[in-house]
């Protein structure tokens, strides 16, 4: 039997629940094992408002995995969202002695901790802390300031907080689904961390995560996140869209959507717009929904570039804009992101290599492969300080995460 790491996580959409199963390789790698997905229930703008509804969706959603997996899983990772969140740029400084010399890992930790304490409003809670730059003796632009010799440290670090209530409401769901929450991480920085590549993210880039209800975005330089946010319009809004203009049901529209939804005008013949005003039930044409759709995506787009704020800071993104989510499947949705933003697109839904991914089936599986990432990368970080050869450690701690008493043994988890 394989002796790597388990680890399993559940991306919680606006649209639907995922969750998945990987296994840690020798190379250092992710192989899936198993997947799930259940419809969205309870759950809206990143909280849980009907917590009953909540927890029974995501006890479904698990027992399917288990079911995929031959696995008991007792706990998981889960992505935040919503419009609770808010990006802050932290400053800190400390000194480094009282003459010049070499800075050590202990100086790093204590600048990273004093910005990690900075003042913010008593109901949030500080999610992620990423540092952006240091600084040492006053010179900029630092990327790692180990063994630089100086006398003064500073950072400015990428801060992401979160609502404290929404927080715990989001554990309080997942333990009344009868399961551990076992750490959370941003939902669109657990895409990046599916979707870019590290040259990406040192040239410059953007990332725009359509889901159904929000539309997030992150924007990277150098290695590092720069900012991020959300707008609330998302798929499901173009979806009404449809439904209203149409006058069909909301089941309809989306199936519309998916098979023949276009976002250009221009990439479909012209037709009159009359039809929509005049008709009972008009006729859905590519044209008549590129009319309707064009100007919800073309909104989306702009409240982005809005959100973002300086538009200067764009022009630096070599690497330019991959954009993600279920509401960017429309055709012309790259095209029209190119024409608002002034930089190439591309989309982007799976990473390029992902042993076992054949298995997933349609969907929008890369934030929840981006919180498998995530734990991973903690797990060996966690894992390299551990002492070799004890009966416990954090392997065994891993693998009793997946074990349960009564657990029968035609069920026993992998490992």
């Amino acid at each position: 039997m394989s002796q790597g790491r388990l680890i399993v996580a559940c991306d919680f959409g606006s649209t639907g629940f995922r969750a998945l199963v990987t296994e840690t390789t020798s190379n250092g790698g992710l192989e899936i094992v198993g997947c799930a997905q259940e419809k969205t229930e309870g759950f809206q703008d990143g909280d849980f408002v009907d917590l009953g509804a909540g927890a029974r969706c995501i006890a479904r959603c698990i027992r399917e995995l288990e079911s995929d997996s031959d696995i008991y899983v007792s706990g998981f990772t889960y992505n935040i969202a919503g419009s609770h969140l808010h990006s802050v740029r932290a400053t800190a400084q400390v000194s480094i002695g009282p003459g010049p010399r070499p800075i050590r890992q202990s100086d790093v930790d204590e600048v990273i901790k004093l910005a990690r304490s900075m003042a913010i409003p008593f109901d949030q809670k500080i999610l992620t802390v990423t540092p952006v730059e240091y600084s040492v003796d006053r010179v900029r632009g630092v990327v790692d300031p180990l063994g630089r010799v100086g006398s003064l440290l500073e950072i400015q670090a990428h801060l992401v907080t979160g609502s404290r209530s929404v927080l715990n409401n989001i554990e309080n769901a997942v333990e009344t689904a009868k399961y551990k929450p076992l750490g959370e991480e941003v939902d669109v920085m657990a895409a990046g961390m599916a979707l870019l590549e590290n040259e990406e993210k040192d040239q410059g880039a953007m990332l725009i995560d359509i889901g159904g209800d929000i539309t997030n975005w992150a924007v990277y330089s150098k290695g590092a996140i720069l900012a991020n946010g959300s707008i609330p319009w998302g798929g499901n809004h173009m979806t009404a869209d449809l439904a209203h203009g149409l006058r069909i049901s909301r089941e309809e529209a989306e199936s519309i959507k998916l098979e023949r939804g276009v976002v250009m005008r221009n990439l479909v013949p012209e037709v009159p717009l009359s039809a929509l005003f005049e008709e009972e039930r008009p006729e859905g044409t590519k044209g008549l929904i590129a009319a309707i759709l064009e100007p919800r995506m073309e909104e989306i787009l702009t409240l982005v570039k809005k959100d973002f704020g300086d538009t200067r800071g764009l022009i630096s993104l070599g690497a330019g804009i991959v954009l993600t989510g279920g509401g960017s499947l429309c055709q012309g949705t790259a095209a029209l992101c190119e024409e608002i933003f002034d930089l190439q697109v591309q989309t982007r839904y799976l990473p390029g290599k992902l042993a076992g991914m054949e298995q997933l089936p349609a969907g929008q599986w890369a934030t929840v492969i981006g919180l498998c990432r995530w734990s991973a990368r903690d797990v060996g970080q966690t894992g390299a300080q551990e002492e070799v050869g004890q009966g416990g450690g954090l392997l065994g701690k891993l693998r009793g995460i997946f074990r349960r008493e009564d657990k029968p043994k035609e069920l026993a988890a992998k490992s």
